[in-house]
């Protein structure tokens, strides 16, 4: 059985966003009257979710790593149930208690958010991650805007059908392009090489 870490789990993730690109391309070679462009707000939202889920697995699998004397602050001063307690005693590999308390913990939150991402790093031992991954202030606001564009856009196609809200838009669907849905892959996928670079693990 393949042993994961987040970077190769975000890989197989991102791939189905890239095989939606590529089914894509290959329907409109076809000149099908067939509007596919359903399949490029699919790249959007499952580019999302690998990204939320590269977090999610970030922060599991660090957590594993570590004891009670070697901890992170911020994981020093993580809340557990009392009732835990007697889990915590029992075990004999107290990383994975951290890790099964982590994952617990952010079942139910996503990571999208530059300041939740932020502090869920923390957890583990990354600190600092974006100005560590991009010291220049006027890049790393480039890189947020971006970020959270992408997000935004995966949040009107999850939750508003892509059809624009305003009263007088007639509910018409949003436009999307190939190009869009491109870059937001190429964007994710750089965002993630430059977190492993500098916090590889």
């Amino acid at each position: 059985m393949a042993k994961h870490t987040a970077k190769s789990l975000f890989n197989l993730n991102m791939q189905n966003a890239c095989d939606l690109l590529e089914l894509y391309s290959g329907i409109e070679k076809l000149g099908s009257r067939l509007d596919a462009s359903h399949l490029l707000r699919a790249v959007i939202v499952f580019s999302v979710s690998s990204i939320d889920s590269y977090f999610h697995d970030k922060v599991k699998y660090r957590a594993g790593k570590f004891d009670l004397h070697d901890m992170p602050p911020s994981l020093a001063k993580f809340q557990i149930p009392l009732e835990d307690l007697t889990r915590w005693e029992a075990s004999s590999r107290k990383g994975n208690m951290f890790r099964s308390w982590l994952s617990d913990y952010y079942s139910i939150r996503p990571l999208q958010k530059k300041d939740d991402i932020n502090k869920a790093l923390k957890l583990v031992g990354i600190e600092s991650v974006w100005a560590t991954i991009e010291p220049n202030s006027k890049n790393l606001e480039k890189l947020f805007s971006e970020m959270e564009s992408f997000i935004k856009r995966r949040n009107q196609i999850a939750h508003e059908g892509d059809r624009e809200s305003s009263r007088k838009s007639g509910k018409k669907i949003r436009s999307i392009n190939y190009s869009y849905a491109e870059e937001c892959i190429k964007f994710f996928k750089e965002l993630v090489d430059k977190i492993e670079h500098a916090f590889p693990n």
